[in-house]
């Protein structure tokens, strides 16, 4: 339900508000917004951290398809400390949090999080039952790459659910944004678009753009099978751009 959208006196906007439900905090809550970006500004209320849409979306998806995700081995890339990463940190007992630290050792801890290249990991065949991240494949150089280790990390059955952009012009499944040259310099193919990063100030650049074909794209780099949902959901608080969860299931034979 749309509670308010109107304007103020001076003629400023007034907050964006939607009564609904948050599939992050579990209450009945009121998403607010003061930007029209909803991705990255619509807010649920009750929220400690203030859940987004995407982190609201990928929390509807993984209550979905794993009801007892506390109970399974998840492994999170590149977390945040906020929304459905904070919650099942604190709910999964047997959660495993990555970051990348190119100048460390893979495999090793450091300041607490275990390091790991998503490109080559460490982790051991068949280990877990769900991989998550949200917004880390468009920050990869080699996604198939990507999409190969963390099919033989997951166990027959096993999920990757994450979230990343969507480019609504796009067709082919995914295009470079840059490419390296032999002297390690970088050619931009399109202009340089830098995200933020929960380990780096620095912020990270954008490496791959995803486009409509995306989920055959992905079939090819790995025998996954592969389902995209979208949302316009405003009972969940989720609509804007990106709202894409992309579901890739490791086969059981």
């Amino acid at each position: 339900m749309l509670l308010e959208n109107t304007t103020n006196d001076d003629g400023r906007p007034k907050p964006f508000r939607l009564l609904g439900y948050c599939p992050v905090c579990r209450q009945d809550t009121v998403f607010e917004g003061h930007n029209d970006w909803h991705r990255d500004y619509l807010n649920c209320t009750k929220c400690p951290t203030g859940s987004v849409p995407r982190e609201r979306a990928l929390a509807l998806v993984l209550s979905e398809q794993r009801p007892d995700w506390r109970n399974l081995a998840i492994h999170e890339s590149s977390p945040s400390p906020r929304g459905i990463s904070a919650v099942i940190a604190k709910e999964c007992s047997r959660y495993i949090a990555t970051q990348y630290f190119p100048d460390n050792k893979w495999g090793d801890v450091v300041g607490g999080v275990r390091n790991e290249n998503l490109e080559k990991q460490t982790f051991s065949n068949g280990q877990f039952d769900i991989v998550v991240s949200l917004d880390v494949m468009e920050h990869v150089y080699h996604p198939e790459k990507v999409f190969s280790e963390v099919f033989r990390t997951l166990k027959p059955g096993g999920l990757y659910i994450c979230t990343f952009p969507v480019r609504k012009n796009q067709v082919a499944g995914w295009e470079r944004r840059f490419v390296f040259n032999q002297d390690g310099t970088r050619h931009d193919i399109k202009e340089p678009e830098i995200h933020g990063n929960p380990v780096s100030n620095e912020g990270s650049i954008v490496t791959v753009d995803y486009g409509y074909d995306l989920h055959q794209q992905i079939a090819e780099w790995a025998p996954f099978n592969v389902r995209v949902y979208r949302f316009c959901d405003k009972e969940h608080g989720i609509i804007g751009e990106y709202t894409e969860v992309v579901v890739c299931k490791k086969p059981m034979a």
